[in-house]
């Protein structure tokens, strides 16, 4: 921008003002661009699982599909999880989209009663599936 030295300091100030606040909202635009899907569902996942570790129950279960949500109550997804295992960890892997699917490689770190003498630690991998439904990404649990 060129500077009028016949222009008044504060109309050049405010000018400066203008010219760097455009250019912050346009950087701001570019960083709030729309990610992919696999960034999405990575995340989603991710977030389900820090639910679950953390028996946060309620947001864990509105993940889920609005078809399971239809057939069981929260409390019957909450009761298929009761003393099995203790979650430790658990870290998205991998994440593969399609354009309504996405399947996501969880590594997941748990400790188990029946371990005991054996590392009590075990570490493992699995998928999951996460369904897109009217253009919001929800974890399939099979009914």
């Amino acid at each position: 921008m060129k500077i009028d030295a016949t222009v008044p300091a504060a109309v050049r100030q405010t000018s400066r003002c203008a010219a760097v606040l455009a250019a912050v909202l346009a950087l701001a635009g570019c960083a709030t661009a729309v990610a992919t899907p696999e960034a999405q569902v990575a995340r989603l996942a991710q977030e389900r699982w820090a639910h679950k570790i953390n028996g946060d129950w309620k947001s864990a279960y509105e993940m889920l599909t609005p078809a399971y949500r239809q057939l069981h109550s929260q409390r019957e997804y909450q009761s298929q999880f009761k003393g099995a295992v203790n979650w430790q960890r658990a870290e998205v892997a991998s994440t593969s989209c399609e354009p309504q699917k996405c399947e996501v490689r969880i590594a997941l770190t748990v400790t188990s009663p029946l371990a005991r003498g054996k590392g009590d630690t075990i570490h493992t991998f699995f998928n999951e599936t996460w369904l897109n439904e009217g253009g919001h990404w929800y974890y399939y649990e099979k009914p």
